[in-house]
């Protein structure tokens, strides 16, 4: 079937005809679009600007929160004597054992102050953490080995001596064995004779906190490492924000520009 010059014609007039019309609202709707980026960016300006102000009152809000606790906790520590040990959790004590036993203990020594310092390596030479004490005359440098009482049997002259190298391998000023039991009269004499110190269950409930001051303690650092992390996200969104208000008033001097530009040239 041929197609004739006049259905030629036709059907490319008609094409054209289509063609314009699709530009025509192509350049209606770009206009239209234009028209409405500058109340648009400002809109995004506006709201941006509300949610960085909440964000940054939100931020301050949860720092001072954090603050309290703080001097909250500092408070705590110098109220431990008004937390006394009960029998129910000295028997509790006794029955701790592993890593319960010994964050508990770490946790105690910050609770007192001290700085606890990790191993490099676990449990090398024996010895669970270096504890770090110092004040205005002195610093002095402690190697601990925290000993639960399923494990006093294995103190023995050979496992004292491995932990005196670690004292020495670590550069420490004095080593100190801490057990929630009783240790054998004949090793105790050998820790006294090495210069070691160390607390059995009774020097732990006459010098360290008790279990009911460490829960109190423990409950606030808690609180405070939330309130830091709900602080983290907010500061967070204000960064966010910021990034964001950056890229709409560029977008916006540009929009602003190019407005400006197309009225000079229709004058």
């Amino acid at each position: 079937m041929q197609i004739s010059i006049i259905d030629f014609i036709l059907i490319s007039v008609i094409a054209l005809i289509v063609m314009l019309y699709a530009y025509y609202r192509y350049r209606e709707e770009k206009h239209k679009e234009e028209k409405l980026l500058i109340p648009k960016l400002e809109s995004y300006k506006e709201k941006f600007l509300e949610e960085k102000k909440n964000f940054i009152k939100k931020t301050q809000e949860l720092k001072d929160k954090m603050e309290e606790i703080k001097k909250e906790i500092e408070n705590l520590k110098n109220k431990y004597h008004e937390y006394p040990w009960t029998e129910s959790q000295i028997k509790y004590l006794k029955t701790m054992k592993g890593s319960e036993f010994e964050y508990y203990l770490t946790t105690a020594f910050q609770m007192l102050g001290f700085i606890t310092i990790d191993l490099p390596f676990y449990k090398d030479h024996n010895l669970d953490l270096i504890v770090k004490y110092e004040d205005t005359n002195k610093t002095e440098h402690v190697a601990v080995d925290f000993l639960d009482h399923t494990e006093i049997k294995k103190l023995n002259e050979k496992y004292i001596e491995d932990l005196l190298q670690g004292k020495e391998k670590y550069k420490c000023d004095k080593l100190l064995i801490i057990t929630n039991g009783y240790l054998d009269y004949n090793i105790k004499k050998f820790l006294i004779e090495k210069d070691i110190n160390f607390f059995e269950i009774d020097q732990i409930v006459r010098f360290i906190p008790s279990l009911n001051f460490f829960y109190r303690y423990e409950e606030l650092k808690g609180s405070f490492h939330n309130y830091e992390i709900l602080h983290k996200e907010a500061f967070d969104e204000v960064i966010r924000r910021e990034h964001w208000l950056s890229e709409v008033e560029e977008q916006l001097i540009k929009a602003l520009e190019k407005k400006n530009e197309s009225t000079y040239n229709r004058r």
